[in-house]
């Protein structure tokens, strides 16, 4: 690729902060922008799987992010009461494709900061005007400045402004149900992911490194349905005190619990001119397979990988090509995962339970190990 091209990176989060990683390696300064006012995660914890972790090697940052990580052993699903469902061998699935990491998204964050250097990046600044002129694109940021740059990347996430920008206006499907997480001590003896289904309501612990636990909770409801800080510890208390007594009961401030509705991106361009979007802004997953943020690792590998052999019009044909299919699976098969996982009626829980009670584990691996195969 031609090194001197100017890039402008939308969005610092995982996706983008790990393209501005990858480019600075071919030997290209992108510029980034953040409208944050600091590059740091908002969030909780997050799961790194084989592939993942393999799109972090190539960004030359895995050995970092297992420092800070921890790494997993087993996963689980269990009912309401405890009881297993099914298990997958995650150390199985390590040891065939590498790492599988659980790590707390301020961490990961520190890691992909460490692989951008010095590169320029802009927090507390939005994209307030983008014009594809053919040549060039003619950027108007929040603070008045103006530029031109040969290649804008929109990373800025399901509510990408770059994507309504440069392709118009495309709306995010809520998947029936919201979710809250938090982080709290790990209790003795977790040492895998575990994830109990209820009715219509999921809570799911995971590991994270120094004795902390990552927790995330789903419920059914409608989309935007409020949760203000008043008796927010209360409410969810009652939601979801059937479940894991040793974390529910060390949440006692508000500000603990993140809130927010899950939804996914419908299929839509991702490419247009001089204009592409990657991560969460082009194929937002709901997280049920733990595999968003590797999405966007796998979409930022395979782009720096076709770039270092050709430039960016040949590319991102062959770009789009090779990852449409992988995270149209991904994405399908989350969103089905998510719709067993929410039923509500007891007979159609009584049935879920069972069926997935006695599905051999051989199946659930195989499953898990398709997923974590590494789709660069």
């Amino acid at each position: 690729m031609n090194t001197n091209e100017s890039i402008l990176v939308v969005g610092g989060g995982i996706a983008g902060l790990a393209l501005a990683a990858g480019l600075r390696r071919l030997g290209v300064a992108p510029t980034v922008v953040e409208q944050a006012p600091a590059f740091g995660a908002v969030g909780a914890g997050i799961a790194l799987s084989p592939n993942a972790m393999a799109a972090m090697r190539a960004l030359g940052l895995d050995g970092a992010a297992i420092r800070a990580g921890r790494a997993l052993g087993t996963a689980e699903i269990l009912d309401e009461r405890g009881r297993r469902l099914s298990r997958v061998d995650a150390k199985r699935i390590s040891d065939r494709f590498g790492p599988n990491v659980a790590i707390h998204r301020a961490a990961l964050h520190d890691v992909l900061l460490g692989g951008c250097g010095d590169l320029d990046l802009r927090p507390a600044t939005t994209v307030d005007k983008l014009v594809d002129r053919g040549s060039r694109v003619e950027v108007t940021f929040s603070d008045g400045r103006s530029d031109e740059f040969d290649r804008v990347v929109g990373a800025d996430g399901l509510r990408s402004r770059t994507r309504t920008q440069a392709f118009g206006p495309t709306d995010p499907v809520y998947s029936g149900y919201t979710c809250w997480r938090f982080v709290v001590d790990c209790p003795p003896g977790l040492t895998g992911v575990q994830e109990m289904w209820g009715r219509g309501r999921r809570f799911g612990l995971v590991p994270l490194a120094e004795g902390r636990l990552y927790c995330f909770t789903t419920l059914n409801a409608p989309a935007a349905t409020a949760d203000p800080e008043e008796g927010r510890v209360d409410r969810f208390r009652t939601r979801f005190g059937g479940f894991a007594p040793a974390a529910l009961d060390q949440v006692t401030r508000p500000e603990q619990l993140i809130h927010n509705d899950l939804e996914e991106m419908p299929p839509h361009p991702w490419s247009r001119g001089r204009v592409l979007l990657i991560g969460d802004a082009a194929h937002a997953t709901t997280p049920n397979m733990g595999q968003g943020a590797a999405m966007a690792l796998e979409d930022v590998a395979v782009l720096c990988e076709l770039l270092a052999e050709g430039d960016w019009d040949d590319v991102l044909p062959a770009f789009v090509a090779r990852r449409e299919p992988r995270v149209r699976f991904i994405v399908d098969q989350s969103r089905r995962i998510g719709r067993l996982g929410q039923l509500e009626h007891p007979a159609a829980l009584a049935l879920r339970n069972a069926f997935v009670r006695l599905t051999p584990d051989r199946l659930a691996q195989r499953a898990a190990e398709r997923a974590a195969a590494s789709g660069m």
